[in-house]
């Protein structure tokens, strides 16, 4: 039962990720004080760009933890590693930043973080 908690959760947060990165690629008003330090009215071109290249990451994520939790060998075996290392940069930019919304974005980090880290 633990893990079917925890398998949901981690696709909740894989789910609200995508959701709020979109929201900043299209200019969602929602997205804009839960991204980028909350210190946007509009989205620059550039801040977007990197948000485009953040939802790949998210999806290649999903990919890849659905394909461990299958039983499949992830090759390169760094990658996992990788996704560890990122995720707790994630989390301390989220738990920094100047808006107040944005540092609930710890938590899914942190559960998405966690979830590759028992993949070791």
């Amino acid at each position: 039962m633990k893990n079917k908690i925890f398998v949901t959760a981690l696709f909740a947060s894989f789910a609200w990720n995508l959701y709020l990165v979109g929201g900043v690629m299209l200019g969602a008003s929602y997205a804009l004080d839960r991204a980028a330090g909350g210190q946007f009215d509009v989205f620059p071109t550039y801040i977007r760009i990197i948000y485009i290249l953040n939802f790949a990451l998210i999806l290649y994520q999903v990919i890849i933890y659905t394909r461990l939790s299958s039983g499949t060998i992830i090759k390169p075996r760094w990658l996992v590693k990788a996704f560890v290392y990122a995720g707790v940069i994630g989390i301390l930019l989220n738990a920094i930043s100047r808006s107040p919304l944005e540092r609930w974005n710890v938590i899914p980090a942190a559960i998405i973080t966690f979830a590759f880290y028992r993949a070791l």
